[in-house]
């Protein structure tokens, strides 16, 4: 891809190798200012030779000879780092590509576009990471370049052509990470893969998918975090605001690699701060026999244990937060996860009992009518129904099944702490009535309205 001339090339090194003189010699060039404006030429000279030492360690021959002889020796690049399995490792990196696609529903590093290179090693090679990251042309960066073998950087490295391809070439073996013999470490961890046909095995050494992990770190904190998704969570409180949708993501755990020092691991968990999230891997909580468990003697939903069961964990999560006394930020915050939590639970739990048991169910059981609006939907299709068709295009239900919510959850709460119980009254009852309102609106905005 012949996208840029070596004029061009040429250009961009000497612009990245200014932006770093710039960076590192702003403390004197500052200094020199002002030993200028205060008419101290000894101050003067001393930092005009100081800058000068910096231009010239950051000039395109020595900062390259050293970058090529010394940087690459230093660091290691790849999609896939040993480190991140051991941060004291020594092992390989590796660029892993393949034109093999996963299966459907599966996701991984081959699911990625265009994986992300990460470095690990001497921090003092981390620059070369910075050369290569540096910005060409339209988000096109110099390790595009190189890695494509485009012959416009050919001669970008060194004001002597051949010179200059031969630090090319180190460069890009560098960033191809393909090593002939891949080196392991004693702190990495080996898996033994049996073969039956052959009798023997092969011994796999897993490494950090660091690349991937990245994604989903960058993905998930946008998702969480970004100006747009936090407005739209402020905006479903304000009735003057438009109401957007906004994705919400449960039960995210997070490990964390590299201790109080993950650049030592590599540069994109540097950017990290160590910081790694684990997205759910659990077996659903919901059976399709929740319907035995429903009792044909109950009014409400509410009225016994089939609830408190699936949802046990996070009712507990609510419990801990309300022994909290401070009601901070972070606090209030908890306590609406776990709340969501249980109405995701309850959402759930409907949702299996509207759509597994047949029409009619309902006319057996001792169900208040709201309820058997909710659950038993599709009786209002059936013949001879029309009674009941009718009742359920009203929406004065839906506010008893909401009242009984946040009923049964302050009874919850009374049971747990029955020395406060007599706190436990209007205002609790009105937030979880506003919880779950929003989660029933949020639902509808998604196209799987459970009223």
């Amino acid at each position: 891809m012949n996208d840029i001339t070596p004029q061009q090339a040429k250009s961009a090194v000497l612009g990245f190798l200014q932006g770093q003189f710039e960076k590192k010699s702003e403390t004197e060039q500052k200094q020199l200012a002002k030993a200028k404006e205060d008419g101290d030429a000894e101050k003067f000279s001393e930092l005009t030779l100081k800058i000068a030492e910096i231009r010239e360690k950051y000039a395109l021959e020595p900062w390259m000879e050293r970058a090529a002889n010394w940087m690459t020796k230093q660091i290691g690049f790849g999609t896939h780092i040993s480190k991140g399995i051991h941060s004291s490792s020594r092992g390989d990196n590796i660029n892993f590509s393949t034109n093999n696609l996963l299966p459907h529903g599966i996701v991984g590093h081959q699911s990625l576009r265009e994986p992300i290179l990460d470095a690990s090693g001497n921090a003092a090679a981390l620059p070369l990471f910075s050369l290569f990251d540096f910005d060409v042309n339209d988000g096109r960066k110099v390790k595009h370049y190189i890695i494509e073998n485009e012959a416009s950087f050919h001669s970008a490295f060194s004001n002597n052509e051949k010179i200059s391809k031969t630090y090319f070439d180190i460069f890009r073996n560098l960033l191809l990470a393909q090593p002939t013999e891949p080196k392991s470490s004693e702190l990495n961890k080996q898996t033994l893969w049996w073969h039956v046909d052959k009798d023997s095995y092969t011994c796999l050494i897993p490494l950090y998918p660091s690349s991937f992990t990245h994604y989903i770190y960058e993905h998930v904190n946008y998702s969480k975090y970004s100006d747009k998704y936090s407005q739209a969570r402020k905006n479903r409180y304000n009735k003057s605001s438009t109401v957007e949708a906004y994705p919400d993501m449960l039960n995210i755990a997070v490990t964390k690699i590299g201790g109080s020092n993950p650049q030592g691991v590599s540069q994109l968990m540097s950017k990290q701060g160590g910081r790694n999230y684990l997205l759910p891997s659990l077996p659903p909580m919901i059976g399709r026999d929740f319907n035995f468990r429903l009792s044909k003697f109950k009014r409400s939903i509410f009225d016994n244990n089939a609830l408190i069961y699936p949802a046990r964990d996070a009712i507990q999560d609510i419990f801990g937060v309300m022994k909290k006394i401070k009601n901070t930020v972070d606090v209030r915050d908890t306590r609406k996860e776990a709340i969501d939590n249980v109405l995701h639970i309850l959402f759930a739990l409907v949702h299996s009992i509207r759509t597994t048991l047949p029409a009619g169910w309902s006319k057996d059981f001792a169900l208040d009518m709201p309820y058997k609006y909710w659950l038993d939907p599709k009786r209002a299709a059936l013949p001879d129904e029309q009674e009941f068709a009718l009742g359920q295009t009203k929406e004065d239900w839906h506010e008893i099944i909401i009242n009984h919510f946040a009923d049964w959850l302050n009874a919850l709460l009374k049971a747990e702490f029955p020395k406060q119980s007599s706190d436990i009254a209007y205002p609790e009852h009105k937030e979880w009535k506003r919880e779950i309102e929003a989660m029933k609106k949020q639902y509808e905005r998604e196209g799987r309205g459970i009223f």
